[in-house]
């Protein structure tokens, strides 16, 4: 399956319950969880990670992400470094008026 078809496939997924990446590989077969949430992630799609614990094999303790995607909607403007700069906010001159 191709990366793109992965992400398909992981969004339609994530907008219907959270999964951890073990959850992902056993039900869809996406060995890399995390590469997929950060190409959706790059294409604008806002994917929630969670922090949850589980128990591994051993029966340990361990700290996974749980992903989630609150809707299929995309952002439309991306979360970049100095996006500050375009957003419009008065000076001075301009609230008094």
């Amino acid at each position: 399956m191709s990366h793109a078809a992965q992400c398909d496939v992981l969004l339609k997924a994530l907008t219907q319950r959270a999964m951890t990446a073990t959850e992902i590989f056993q039900e869809l077969g996406i060995y890399r969880a995390s590469a997929r949430v950060h190409d959706l992630r790059n294409a604008g799609h806002v994917i929630h990670s969670t922090e949850v614990m589980v128990r591994n094999r051993d029966g340990q303790l361990c700290r996974v992400a749980r992903y989630s995607a609150p809707t299929s909607q995309k952002l439309l403007i991306p979360q970049l470094p100095g996006r500050s700069r375009y957003s419009h906010r008065p000076g001075k001159k301009e609230s008094s008026q």
